[in-house]
């Protein structure tokens, strides 16, 4: 059913052909995927590039994941939320600022929701994406991927699958359309470090069970990603290089 996987971001690849797979028929709603053992060996690839394959999948509502069972194609509309949305991106005049804006007012009550519902497994589930992100942003990358991993596994441990569904909507929605644009914050000199900060300040008040805590450090990072993008529409990219970023006073940085 599948081919080799030959591409830098393997994952992505992996990704990539099981939703063709769906488009195209072979794989149907409640269809069970095959083992990870199994989608490695006919994808050629590591277990681990299947799981974080199978990761991004859920994340985008595609899949679902049930432990120990396996994995299963999702019941999927004909026209989704996502689908009716994307339309109105692509005709209407919606730019990334509604969608940051939906965004924030989604995710600052998550976090509160997460600081008080979220269990040890999805607690240790943000500690390793943490660990995760310190890795790529000290090796120079932005963590971008991780970054989404982080807020998907907070999203979902506020554990109402509404909310799942519309933050997993706006998430795919930014990264379809926006994705080039959002690369532009990591024009603001020492921003993968200083996003790492916030998200250890995010968790720290999620593990805490501090829902006020973890509220106010959730608005204020997506606050910080709103502000930047206002001045890069405004003014450009240079703009962002001079950006007065909230985290470098926070933090007693200089640019």
């Amino acid at each position: 059913m599948f081919r080799p996987v030959r591409t830098k971001k393997v994952y992505e690849e992996i990704v990539h052909q099981i939703k063709l797979a769906i488009e195209e028929g072979r794989l149907k709603s409640g269809d069970k995927l095959l083992s990870e053992r199994d989608l490695a060996g006919q994808f050629k690839v590591s277990r681990a590039s299947v799981r974080e394959a199978l990761s991004a999948l859920e994340m985008m509502g595609i899949i679902a994941i049930q432990p120990g069972e396996g994995s299963y194609v999702r019941h999927l509309p004909s026209e989704s939320m996502l689908e009716i949305l994307a339309t109105s991106v692509r005709t209407e005049a919606v730019d990334i600022l509604h969608l940051l804006e939906m965004r924030k007012i989604i995710e600052v009550e998550t976090a509160a929701l997460a600081a008080m519902r979220a269990t040890p497994g999805e607690l240790e589930e943000l500690r390793q994406s943490l660990q995760q992100m310190q890795a790529e942003v000290a090796g120079g990358g932005h963590a971008e991927d991780i970054d989404a991993k982080f807020h998907y596994i907070l999203v979902r441990a506020a554990h109402n699958p509404v909310l799942l569904k519309v933050a997993q909507t706006i998430s795919q929605l930014l990264t379809s359309n926006y994705r080039s644009l959002r690369l532009t914050l990591f024009l603001i000199p020492r921003m993968s470090e200083l996003f790492y900060q916030a998200h250890c300040e995010i968790f720290e008040a999620v593990a805490a069970k501090d829902p006020r805590l973890a509220r106010d450090k959730m608005r204020e990072h997506l606050d910080t990603i709103q502000e930047a993008m206002r001045w890069y529409k405004h003014g450009g990219a240079e703009v962002l290089r001079i950006f007065p970023s909230i985290y470098h006073s926070r933090y007693n940085t200089s640019i």
